[in-house]
């Protein structure tokens, strides 16, 4: 008798779809912003993924024929902060909450879990930048080391320790190959190439030009320009890869482009800059120039909501996901270059 119920159950187990790409996934333009514009909606809603079944990614009949039986299925994002698309579709979330990076390879149909194992030596990763050889960087803030994760290997390892204070933000500059790492207590920004040796570093702690204040995250374009939140000083500052003060802009408050408690911080190909508000739940965009473009977001639990949304990645095709932390998933939006202005056409007109 036990084994004709289980097979009913075990075939129910075996069926899946499959993986569900990104760039397959149809926008929904009902959630678009702004809502009126001529030429159309500059940012579009995507999807939202809160676990790996979310794109499709099945971890195999066994596998799942256990969890049905022990109820020991994981997989759930408890808090998302860092993100990373990587051009195979490989979807990196750092999870501090969990202590962990997920791994959703979408195109291989594979999830796995970096720091799961015992012994491993994260605590609370947040940022994460990935080089052409497929290493994949994690800072952790708690341990003031940085990781790398060879992800070809599936090997992790110590790549900086006992040189920054608490590390956060990282970005990998395709231009000189070298990773910048933002070191928030110190108020610096770390440049080292591939090999761990130190470059250069550029900030104090101060409330002037080219100085920091408890700063968070940084992104690269594709020219190698560096965009820093500095988050206590309620600005953004643009730097040369070199560090080199290039122009800042920002003021603390609660109106449209203001900065109540800026985070994670991204650039798309026309070099919009987009800046995650966790206090203000949104995502608010501004040109080179600082010019306050729009916002898109607003608080709640639905599609397009956020709740404390911290880290924020655009790939090479505009789609911009953001880490929705306390709603404990990642939000996919699209810029959508041809809806108006093309990359290095102009820029939106600043919202009045």
């Amino acid at each position: 008798m036990v084994r004709r119920c289980l097979f009913p159950v075990l075939f129910i187990l075996s069926a899946c779809a499959g993986p569900v790409s990104i760039y397959q996934t149809k926008p929904a333009t009902d959630l678009a912003w702004p809502r009126q514009m001529n030429g159309g909606p500059k940012i579009v809603w995507v999807r939202s993924i809160a676990e790996y079944q979310d794109v499709g990614i099945d971890k195999g009949f066994w596998k799942r024929a256990l969890e049905f039986f022990t109820g020991a299925a994981e997989g759930h994002l408890v808090r998302p902060y860092g993100v990373l698309f990587d051009g195979n579709e490989r979807l990196f979330i750092a999870d501090p909450g969990r202590g962990v990076v997920h791994c959703m390879d979408i195109r291989g149909g594979r999830y796995t879990v970096i720091g799961d194992k015992k012994g491993s030596p994260l605590r609370t990763p947040i940022g994460l930048a990935e080089d052409e050889a497929d290493h994949l960087y994690i800072t952790d803030s708690t341990t003031g080391a940085v990781y790398l994760f060879d992800i070809k290997e599936g090997s992790l390892k110590p790549f900086l320790a006992n040189r920054l204070r608490r590390p956060t933000g990282i970005a990998y500059n395709e231009a000189n190959k070298l990773l910048y790492i933002v070191d928030t207590i110190a108020g610096q920004v770390v440049a080292v190439d591939t090999e761990g040796r130190e470059r250069s570093r550029f900030g104090t702690f101060g409330e002037g030009k080219g100085e920091f204040n408890h700063p968070t995250d940084i992104a690269v374009d594709d020219l190698g320009q560096l965009y820093v939140t500095d988050s206590l000083n309620y600005k953004i500052k643009m730097f040369t890869p070199e560090g080199a003060l290039v122009t800042q802009f920002g003021a603390a408050g609660d109106a449209a482009g203001d900065m109540f408690k800026p985070k994670g911080i991204a650039v798309d190909s026309a070099r919009h800059i987009y800046l995650c508000d966790a206090m203000l739940d949104a995502v608010q965009v501004f040109d080179d120039s600082g010019r306050f473009l729009l916002s898109f977001g607003v608080p709640g639990t639905g599609n397009g909501q956020f709740w404390m949304p911290s880290g924020l990645f655009i790939d090479h095709h505009n789609y911009i996901f953001v880490a929705d932390t306390y709603n404990r998933r990642i939000q996919v939006f699209r810029y959508l270059a041809g809806g108006g202005p093309s990359p290095g056409e102009g820029s939106w007109q600043p919202r009045k």
